[in-house]
């Protein structure tokens, strides 16, 4: 829709294809007499010069099958934000942390830079095109994989990719092209901002694991505040501002005699961060057992993740994991990597709660149930001080949700009634 109105206010023609039948808007689109399908027709193509499409269309979508064949142009509205806007643009993508990570650094930049307007854009729930003709300094773009599947031309000026697991296979063909997918982003970028050394660049790289090792007592304080996933998290975010500030020539790279009081004024800003909900979201403390909502965690290395936090703060064997759902095609081996002990007791429910099962079956008991409601009836009397419940599923949630929001919003209504 965000596409459709932009197109409507330059008086581009423009037909839409999709598949809900139940699409919110679209009076508006009837209201203002655009022809609205339901099929993807390929057939009419021929009568088109350009395709507009939404990272929830695969590649192997009929129309864009065939608009490939025709040799039709295709492009994305990142691809138009990107070409038309005059501000600087971030580009920030990776499996787990991109919405967090694009959500701190707009308040770094913010703060930070109170003369420039800066905004987050994307996949974080803001439409590129909706904030085309806005007066906008800097924009800190996230791109999920699907965007960067279907953009042809992803230009910017700092490229950011936090880290590349298994997910989405249900969508990529395979592991080795959703990591390749992944870094399309660094194709025109000036600079990189990457996690490790894993993959050679020529471009200016910054690496965030790395980049603070010589001032790591700064983040000291941030040990048992915030979850250690969110502490490389926080490296990131001050790295992409560092590198903005190198870019604009700011500060220097290689004079490093500032680099403690930059990182102390970041954390000064961070400090009144909000944590976004259903990531390691820690959602009450009742009869001293803690309970997590970490319903984001929707692939195997989010919740691995959630799981070293909690072992960091809690110690061994008082973690229940609550877990399962739609695997998306994942390989769930990495589950066998959870340090032993950590576990007290694992709950499995959803669509491959079998597949899953097998893979931690030497951690703890497990209990596959029929929905996280009964996990939660057993949890309250399997429970006592100390012990902390952890909702970090490791899949989707489609299989019985919505959307994980809604998964979170039911664990939080169920902690509520302990």
């Amino acid at each position: 829709m965000s596409i459709a109105k932009y197109l409507h206010n330059l008086g581009i023609p423009f037909e839409v294809m999709e598949s809900r039948e139940d699409l919110i808007e679209l009076k508006w689109l009837l209201d203002n007499g655009y022809k609205f399908s339901n099929v993807f027709d390929a057939d009419v193509l021929e009568n088109f010069s350009k395709v507009y499409v939404s990272p929830g269309i695969s590649n192997n979508n009929p129309v864009l099958m065939q608009a490939n064949f025709l040799n039709i142009e295709i492009e994305t509205d990142i691809d138009i934000f990107l070409r038309l806007h005059s501000c600087i643009k971030i580009l920030i993508s990776g499996t787990n942390g991109k919405t967090t990570v694009t959500s701190m650094s707009r308040k770094l930049f913010s703060d930070y830079l109170d003369d420039k307007r800066v905004e987050a854009l994307g996949n974080i729930g803001n439409a590129v095109l909706d904030n085309i003709d806005e007066d906008i300094d800097i924009a800190l773009v996230e791109v999920s994989s699907y965007q960067l599947e279907l953009s042809s031309s992803i230009s910017s000026d700092i490229a950011v990719l936090l880290n590349v697991t298994q997910d989405h296979l249900d969508r990529h063909s395979s592991f080795e092209d959703y990591k390749s997918i992944k870094k399309k982003i660094f194709n025109e970028s000036k600079l990189v901002i990457k996690d490790g050394r894993s993959d050679l660049s020529t471009k200016e790289c910054f690496y965030f694991k790395e980049i603070f090792k010589e001032y790591d007592h700064c983040f000291d304080d941030l040990t048992g505040i915030w979850p250690l996933h969110d502490i490389e998290n926080i490296k990131a975010a001050i790295s992409i501002l560092l590198a903005y500030l190198v870019l604009q020539k700011e500060i220097s790279f290689n004079d490093k005699s500032k680099w403690e009081s930059f990182i102390v004024d970041c954390l000064g800003i961070l400090n009144s961060f909000q944590r976004l909900a259903h990531r390691y979201e820690i959602l009450d403390i009742k009869e001293g057992v803690a309970y997590i909502n970490d319903s984001k965690a929707t692939n195997v290395a989010a919740t691995v993740s959630a799981l070293e936090s909690v072992h960091d703060t809690y110690g061994d064997g008082k973690a229940i994991l609550i877990c399962g759902g739609d695997s998306k095609g994942q390989d769930f081996e990495e589950l066998k990597t959870i340090p032993k002990g950590l576990l007290k007791k694992i709950y499995i429910f959803g669509k491959h709660k079998d597949l899953i099962a097998p893979y931690l079956k030497n951690h703890a008991k497990i209990e596959l149930v029929k929905d996280m409601k009964g996990a939660m009836e057993q949890i309250i009397t399997d429970t006592v001080d100390g012990d902390v419940v952890i909702l970090s599923p490791a899949c989707s949630s489609i299989d019985m949700y919505n959307n994980y929001e809604e998964r979170g919003d039911e664990f939080r209504r169920l902690v509520d009634s302990v």
